[in-house]
């Protein structure tokens, strides 16, 4: 495949779907092209362009592989809280009829809205069912298929309270947890691209739209336009709710930012309380006016006073938030914004090892290959065991072209964390061509860890978002593949 055949394919799903495949990510694309050529016959890239610019089913195929359905129960609880607790006695002490309407874009696999579910009903009770309708959306068929099943696996509830699951799923030998039909009964799912030109008729009159961990795939120009179309189908007085680490990075003009109880959300009505002043500058550090913060210390003048410690700028207690926000801006590539908290943040505490693996992937992920390392290596310096460090500087080196290099960071990974299967892989991909039956361990190895961990960041503090599904594809080839061919 060329460079023009998959800048064309690129530019397809862009404009279809929304999804974006840029420098690591082409590789997703390419590996989801391959695997559905080959299973229309080992069509060329020409003729498959063709196929799925008039074949509205192969386009859903092609999507369900390019799509990461990783996700699982009562994810966020604290949004649950907001919903039962605040949105809806809202809604209702306001006049609004039942039910209420809401809706879970990027449904996914359902987890999401059936937590909704189960919320409500462990809230109101049988009532919860004539209190709301609730709609669930994917572009993604392979993924609505099996929300509709309602079977999940064990790792699908490493969120939701035990009593939780035995309360409402039942154990199906050979299937995992089968959902109670009461629950299942709450949860209307349906096809949503919400790139479409005009959204299916359902798709009106939501009072609270759940569009959690699904901004990450697109660009600002493409989520401003999602919001537009979600404002459409919301009522006046909708709310958004957004996951809490990606909420201010969408502050894009098309709703009305709110806080309540420390929680952030958009509305459609203006006229709910703004966040408070110290609340969005706890969350969201300033920008310097037209200038771009200094990604180092700028040294002080030479009679300037020199504080004896760090001045903490924010509370202890919401470090870690300000930590997962970052992570939330990483993994929307908003790089820029992303070493501007962590600028801010380095004036409370200059040598977290959190904050600079966090910099050192941002670094790297720019092509700032020195720094990375740098910052890698410090950490390594003070923990010897930060299997984090060790990836980062393995994968400098194979950015670099140093594989010699890169095997011996990975290596060094798999040793000091035997289940990190981000490292198995790695280590396979770079033995491949000169240790075949090395690189097949590997990806038996980093497969079998992803039945039980399909986390796709791996278990690390580094926000990876590792496109499991292919990888899981990629080493189910190539653990089994001959000696010397991939």
């Amino acid at each position: 495949m060329t460079a023009h055949d998959l800048a064309l394919f690129k530019e397809l799903v862009r404009q279809r779907s929304g999804l974006q495949f840029e420098a690591m990510a082409e590789s997703s694309l390419m590996l989801a092209l391959k695997k559905r050529m080959m299973a229309n016959q080992g069509e060329l890239p020409s003729a498959y362009y063709v196929r799925l610019l008039g074949n509205e089913n192969e386009f859903d195929e092609l999507v369900s592989l390019l799509t990461i359905n990783e996700t699982y129960f009562y994810r966020e609880p604290k949004q649950l809280d907001l919903l039962i607790n605040q949105l809806l006695p809202d809604l209702l002490a306001k006049g609004r009829g039942l039910p209420l309407r809401i809706l879970s874009a990027g449904c996914s696999t359902g987890e999401e809205p059936y937590s909704i579910a189960i919320a409500l009903l462990e809230k109101f009770g049988e009532n919860a069912g004539k209190m709301v309708t609730i709609i669930a959306g994917d572009i993604d068929q392979h993924a609505l298929r099996r929300a509709r099943h309602a079977h999940f696996h064990e790792y699908a509830f490493r969120g939701m309270p035990p009593a939780l699951r035995e309360r409402y799923f039942s154990y199906v030998p050979g299937q995992g947890y089968q959902l109670d039909a009461r629950v299942r009964g709450m949860v209307e799912f349906h096809s949503l691209n919400l790139l479409a030109t005009r959204l299916p008729a359902r798709y009106v009159d939501f009072d609270i739209v759940f569009f959690r961990n699904v901004s990450i795939y697109f660009d600002a120009p493409t989520r401003r336009n999602i919001q537009h179309a979600l404002y459409a189908a919301m009522r006046d007085t909708g709310c958004l709710v957004l996951g809490s680490a990606e909420t201010l990075a969408n502050d894009l003009g098309v709703f009305h930012l709110v806080e309540e109880g420390g929680q952030f959300y958009f509305s459609k009505d203006e006229n709910r309380p703004k966040p408070a002043l110290h609340a969005v500058k706890l969350a969201v550090p300033p920008v310097l006016k037209k200038a771009k913060p200094p990604l180092v210390a700028t040294p002080l003048p030479a009679k300037a006073h020199v504080p004896a410690a760090p001045v903490r700028l924010t509370a202890p207690g919401e470090w870690a938030e300000n930590l997962e926000a970052v992570r939330g801006l990483i993994r929307a590539k908003q790089h820029a914004a992303a070493l501007e908290r962590i600028a801010f943040l380095r004036l409370s505490a200059p040598t977290d090892a959190e904050l600079q693996l966090l910099e050192s992937y941002v670094l790297l992920q720019t092509r700032r290959f020195a720094e990375a390392a740098a910052l890698a290596q410090q950490v390594l310096a003070r923990d010897n065991w930060s299997v984090e460090a060790m990836m980062l500087l393995g994968f400098v080196a194979k950015w670099q072209d140093d594989p010699n290099a890169a095997i011996g960071h990975f290596k060094t990974a798999t040793y000091t964390r035997p289940d990190c299967w981000p490292a198995h892989y790695y280590l396979g991909r770079l033995l491949q061509d000169t240790e075949a039956a090395k690189a097949r361990r590997e990806y038996r190895t980093a497969l079998l860890q992803l039945e039980s961990n399909p986390d796709p960041d791996g278990g690390l503090r580094l926000p990876l978002d590792l496109p499991v599904a292919d990888i899981r594809f990629l080493c189910e080839r190539r653990s089994s593949a001959v000696a010397g061919r991939t």
